[in-house]
């Protein structure tokens, strides 16, 4: 299930990985290494000077993150994650330097063995997909992730306020009072969101956020898409076979006329594992056509804490700058090599 629905606060995000520790507090953590061999949505623009080259390409860039987690024994647990980079997405250095940013700093109250309270700055309980790159299916995020990013004003899919939760292992629900995920002044976000689990390895999850900037403009790559909501599902290792499907719906106000998902992948052993994902963003706006696009990754689990992997994508997009910033699908091929290195 997806660790950033509030409800795992009780069992998941927090109090699984402290099951396993004797200590009070847990330290843990990733490096990203991405090698891009091809990509052509930052290929050289027609006017630039004759042998101008893609300064995206044959380019390494790295990031990474360190989680510290406190959980007394009193059932209060605090959540701090520091994000590291040392370069940016688009390859180009931060100004010059490398860079940190907290992620998340956070609590969790278990109130009840059934009842959580949280607060703090959190993911974003809504969309299937994490933002984490150890929980991510594949190595470069859907549009649907991409999609709910834009609509939070903090970094990395972020959301501020607090939250509460509960239910069984079968069926959780809760709800959230956040400060507008957009940062609009004087106005707030309230969030629901739920999860299922109706049989062994069934997942489905269902999430919706209100937000007050609903203007369809297209003047900037941050333009408010209005209410957002979302339904995602999944069946893990069907029938014992290793295989495993998924699909994902998003619908919003304005801007975006619905954007889905679908994807499946096969575990073949010895820590090989294939997956491939077909999705589409459909524009709401004149003259802005939707946007698909295929990607295909083999991975290696070549060690406990170290899976390399090899990613191919190619997108159809209309060409607009700013609506590919908020799909994160743009025209051509991308191919990435992977190496991803988890602690402890």
């Amino acid at each position: 299930m997806n660790k950033r629905l509030i409800a795992l606060a009780v069992a998941g995000a927090f109090a699984a990985p402290m099951a396993t520790q004797a200590a009070d507090v847990e330290v843990s953590g990733f490096a990203d290494v991405l090698y891009t061999f091809k990509n052509e949505a930052a290929d050289p623009a027609p006017s630039a000077p004759p042998g101008t080259k893609n300064s995206a390409e044959k380019n390494f860039t790295a990031d990474g993150e360190i989680d510290v987690i406190a959980s007394p024994a009193d059932g209060v647990t605090a959540r701090l994650d520091v994000d590291l980079d040392l370069v940016t997405d688009s390859g180009t250095n931060v100004n010059g330097s490398d860079s940190a940013r907290i992620e998340q700093a956070m609590f969790a109250w278990n109130v009840t063995d059934q009842v959580a309270l949280m607060g703090g700055v959190f993911n974003n309980p809504l969309g299937y997909e994490e933002e984490d790159k150890p929980d991510m299916d594949f190595t470069t995020h859907n549009s649907i992730f991409s999609i709910l990013d834009n609509q939070t004003a903090l970094n990395g899919n972020n959301v501020a306020g607090v939250a509460v939760a509960g239910g069984t292992d079968m069926f959780n629900i809760g709800v959230a009072f956040l400060n507008d995920i957009q940062q609009v002044d004087e106005e707030n976000s309230i969030a629901i969101f739920a999860s299922a689990t109706p049989m062994q390895d069934v997942a489905v999850e269902f999430g919706y956020v209100t937000q007050d900037n609903d203007n369809p403009t297209i003047s900037s790559s941050n333009f408010g898409a209005g209410d957002v909501w979302d339904i995602n599902g999944q069946w893990m290792n069907i029938a014992g076979s290793g295989a495993t499907v998924g699909a994902e719906y998003l619908g919003t106000d304005e801007v975006i006329d619905g954007a889905w998902n679908i994807w499946g992948g096969f575990d073949f052993g010895q820590g090989f594992a294939v997956k491939a994902r077909y999705e589409t963003t459909g524009s709401d706006l004149s003259g802005v056509d939707d946007s698909t696009r295929w990607t295909v990754n083999g991975s290696w689990q070549a060690g406990s804490n170290l899976k390399i992997a090899l990613e191919y994508s190619t997108g159809d997009s209309d060409g607009n700058a700013t609506f590919d910033g908020v799909s994160g699908i743009n025209d051509g091929d991308l191919i990435l090599a992977q190496f991803l290195a988890t602690l402890p």
